[in-house]
């Protein structure tokens, strides 16, 4: 992994102690962007980190700024907020994202960084869309089409953020060897595919036909029926008419996830609705859900969201 350090080079040097193991290079090829005031440039890439398939990079933007309307053909980018009030375009739309929120972008997305008032700092991870669908087609163990995902996302964003954080800290502490740096772009790649919904998420009911066993979409069918019910393996063997072993090899085949995964997503996605469209208890939406009690329904969707039911709604208004 090489560190590429933009301000304050020689300080960061020798605070970092990396001496000559990084290599202090400008990048290649990033967006053009207008002056600022007084002809300095507005944008500063303030340290990255960049490994065979991802790099991450410490983007400011200054107050009143924005970067040029830009994509990336090969790559896809998590931009992040850490500071400021970032408002992010994707192709058409703007919004305000703020701490806990996050914009992924897919190959060929327009899009642009605004700051509004005061500086604006983001932190932004990029992953090669190549070894993505690797990644990708690890799990499914067949071949992965392209995969587009969902612009906006929440929940869990510090993931993301503490992961980079830990792959620029360790560089800087010690250079990575091979089999550390190809651990950790894994590991990154993992995550976006675990927590941003996309084309390759799990078959919804109106889109079994990704789904080509029979037995597999008969569980599924059945996952979808009864999410709020006790469902066993043995249900399941029931329903499909294999067995067990077989079950759960051609579920993960079929979906990237076994039948336990599978149906947790679905506990969470139904809570979810019922937040955002309901203003019922959250207390019946956790057992209405299929959660067994309201401690493992709020720790589980503050696993999936960043944030407990209560404030979920909140933030969106619900009362």
């Amino acid at each position: 992994m090489a560190l590429l350090y933009y301000d304050r080079e020689e300080k960061l040097r020798r605070d970092s102690g990396c001496g000559s193991h990084a290599a202090f290079i400008a990048p290649a090829k990033w967006p053009r962007t207008k002056e600022g005031k007084n002809g300095m440039d507005p944008i500063k890439r303030l340290l990255s980190a960049k490994m065979e398939h991802c790099a991450i990079t410490l983007y400011q933007v200054a107050a009143q700024s924005a970067d040029d309307l830009h994509d990336h053909e090969e790559f896809y980018q998590i931009s992040i907020p850490l500071g400021g009030s970032p408002h992010m375009q994707c192709n058409r739309e703007v919004r305000r994202v703020a701490g806990g929120e996050r914009l992924v972008l897919s190959p060929g997305y327009q899009h642009r960084h605004f700051a509004g008032d005061e500086t604006a700092l983001m932190m932004l991870v990029f992953v090669q869309e190549s070894f993505l669908r690797k990644v990708m087609s690890d799990r499914l163990e067949k071949e992965a089409g392209s995969i587009e995902f969902a612009p906006w996302g929440n929940g869990a964003t510090d993931r993301f953020r503490l992961l980079a954080e830990k792959s620029v800290m360790q560089t800087m502490k010690n250079p990575l060897n091979v089999l550390e740096r190809q651990e950790l772009e894994w590991e990154l790649a993992s995550l976006l595919l675990s927590l941003q919904e996309g084309t390759h998420a799990i078959p919804a009911r109106g889109d079994l036909a990704a789904v080509d066993h029979p037995a597999i979409r008969r569980a599924i069918e059945l996952i979808h029926d009864e999410s709020s019910a006790d469902l066993t393996l043995d249900r399941l063997v029931e329903v499909s008419g294999i067995s067990k072993y077989h079950l759960i090899r051609l579920f993960r085949e079929q979906t990237g996830q076994t039948p336990g995964r599978f149906l947790a997503e679905q506990r969470i996605k139904k809570a979810r609705s019922l937040l955002e469209g309901t203003s019922l208890d959250i207390t019946f939406i956790a057992y209405e859900s299929g959660f067994g009690s309201l401690r493992t329904f709020e720790r589980a969707f503050k696993n999936a969201f960043g944030a407990s039911p209560s404030e979920y709604r909140r933030q969106r208004g619900k009362r």
